[in-house]
C-alpha cells in the first residue's frame, strides 16, 4: 500500500513538473510574442512585409487561446493564485496587443486604398485613352508598391501585352528578356490557362508558385523569372477587355491577398475610367462628323442660293428680251396674224423667251403634247427646220418690218 502511494506521489510530482515546464514555455513564448508586437507597434512604420502584422496577430490569437485554456483547465493554478493572476495579466496584455495589431492591419489596408484612390483620381484627369493606357501601369506600381506591371488587352481568343512598367534598379538581363518576350506577344486563352479562368470568373488571383503551377504560361514565367504575381481581369461593363499583372521581382517583397485585393480595386476603377474616356472620344468623333456634315450642308445651300439668284437674274433678262421682242412684234402683227393662229403666236412669244415645252404648257395650261404640235406647225408655217430657226426667222420678219 505504501509503495502504491509513493508511486502515485511521484507520478503527480512528475505531472506537476511537466505542467510547470509547459507553462514556463508558454509564458516564454507569450513574452516573446508580446515583445515582437510592441516593437512593431512602436515603430510607427509599415513593415516591409505587409502580411507580417496580420500573421503576428494570428500568432497572438493562438497564444491567447492556449492561456485561456490553461487558466480554465489547470487545477494547479487554483492553488497558486499569484501565478494565475500573473497569467491573467499576460493574457490581457496579449489581447490588447492583438487588438492593436488588428487596428494596424486595418490602417495599413486603408492607407494603400487611399493611395489607390489618389492614383485613380490622377488618371481621371487624363484626356485620352492613349494617355490612360500609358500612365495606368506606372500609377499602379507607384500606389501599390509593385516592381513590375503589365497591362494587356483581350483580342478574340488571345491576350496581348500593351503597356509594360518596370521600376528602375531591376536586373537588366531579366528586364531585357521580359520586355523582349512581351513585345508583340500573343498568348492564346486556352481552357487550362489561369487567365482564361480569371476572365470566366471575373475575379483576381494570387499565384505564389508560378514556375510549378500548371496553369501559368510557362514561356512568360521563364522570361520574367517571377516567383509570385497577382493578376486580375479588366472589365468594361460585364465584358473582359484585358488583364493587369504585377509582381515584386526586384524587392522580393512577399505578395499577399492584400496585394491581390488592391490590384482588383485598381482594376475596377481603371475599367470605369477607360469606359468613360472611350465614350468621350466616341462622342467627340461623332460631334466632329456632325459639324462636318453641317459645314457641307451649308456649302451646298450657299451654292444652291447662288444658283437660284443666277437663275432669277437670267429669267429677268429673258423676260426683258421677250418684252422687247413683243414690242418689235407690234408693227408686223397683221402679217404674223395671217401666218399663225392666236395660240401659235402665244407659243411663239414664249419660245422667244427661251421657255421649254413643259414651261409653255404650264404657262398656257395646255398639254405638253399640244405644245409640241403648235411648235411643229409654227416651224412649218415659217419654213424652219427647228424651233431656233423659227424664232430667228420670226425676228428677221420683225426687223425687216421696222426698216
Amino acid at each position: 500500500m505504501r509503495f502504491l502511494l509513493e508511486e502515485e506521489v511521484e507520478m503527480a510530482a512528475a505531472t506537476h513538473a511537466a505542467q510547470d515546464r509547459s507553462l514556463a514555455v508558454l509564458e516564454e513564448r507569450a513574452a516573446e510574442m508580446a515583445a515582437r508586437a510592441r516593437q512593431l507597434i512602436d515603430s510607427h512604420t509599415l513593415d516591409t512585409n505587409p502580411a507580417y502584422p496580420e500573421q503576428l496577430a494570428e500568432e497572438l490569437e493562438a497564444i491567447c487561446r492556449q492561456l485561456r485554456t490553461r487558466l480554465t483547465s489547470d487545477q494547479s493554478l487554483s492553488r497558486a493564485p499569484v501565478k494565475a493572476a500573473s497569467l491573467c495579466d499576460v493574457l490581457v496584455e496579449l489581447t490588447d496587443l492583438q487588438q492593436d495589431l488588428r487596428e494596424r492591419v486595418i490602417a495599413q489596408r486603408f492607407e494603400v486604398l487611399a493611395r489607390v484612390h489618389g492614383g485613380l483620381t490622377r488618371l481621371r484627369g487624363l484626356e485620352s485613352v492613349a494617355e490612360l493606357l500609358q500612365e495606368a501601369v506606372e500609377e499602379l506600381c507607384h500606389c501599390c508598391d509593385f516592381d513590375r506591371a503589365v497591362l494587356s488587352r483581350v483580342d478574340g481568343s488571345t491576350w496581348k501585352p500593351e503597356v509594360i512598367c518596370i521600376a528602375a534598379g531591376q536586373d537588366p538581363e531579366v528586364t531585357a528578356a521580359t520586355e523582349a518576350f512581351l513585345k508583340g506577344a500573343e498568348i492564346p486563352l486556352s481552357p487550362m490557362l489561369l487567365e482564361t479562368e480569371l476572365a470566366r470568373r471575373a475575379s483576381p488571383a494570387l499565384v505564389t508558385d508560378p514556375q510549378e503551377n500548371q496553369r501559368t504560361h510557362k514561356p512568360l514565367m521563364q522570361a520574367s523569372g517571377t516567383k509570385a504575381y497577382v493578376a486580375t481581369p479588366v472589365l468594361q461593363g460585364r465584358r473582359v477587355i484585358g488583364f493587369l499583372h504585377a509582381d515584386c521581382y526586384g524587392s522580393g517583397r512577399e505578395l499577399t491577398t492584400l496585394d491581390r485585393d488592391n490590384l482588383w480595386t485598381f482594376a475596377e476603377g481603371f475599367g470605369l475610367i477607360f469606359e468613360r474616356l472611350v465614350l468621350v472620344e466616341r462622342l467627340d468623333t461623332q460631334r466632329d462628323r456632325v459639324k462636318a456634315s453641317f459645314r457641307t450642308a451649308e456649302e451646298n445651300l450657299d451654292r444652291l442660293c447662288d444658283a437660284e439668284v443666277k437663275l432669277a437674274r437670267q429669267e429677268r433678262e429673258a423676260k426683258s428680251v421677250a418684252q422687247s421682242a413683243a414690242g418689235m412684234l407690234a408693227p408686223t402683227e397683221s402679217r404674223i396674224n395671217l401666218l399663225l393662229t392666236a395660240r401659235e403666236r402665244e407659243v411663239l412669244n414664249l419660245m422667244i423667251s427661251g421657255a421649254r415645252n413643259s414651261t409653255i404648257a404650264d404657262e398656257l395650261v395646255i398639254a405638253e403634247g399640244t405644245v409640241k404640235s403648235h411648235v411643229k406647225n409654227i416651224c412649218r408655217k415659217l419654213r424652219a427646220t427647228n424651233r431656233a430657226e423659227a424664232v430667228s426667222k420670226y425676228l428677221q420678219i420683225v426687223m425687216r418690218s421696222r426698216m
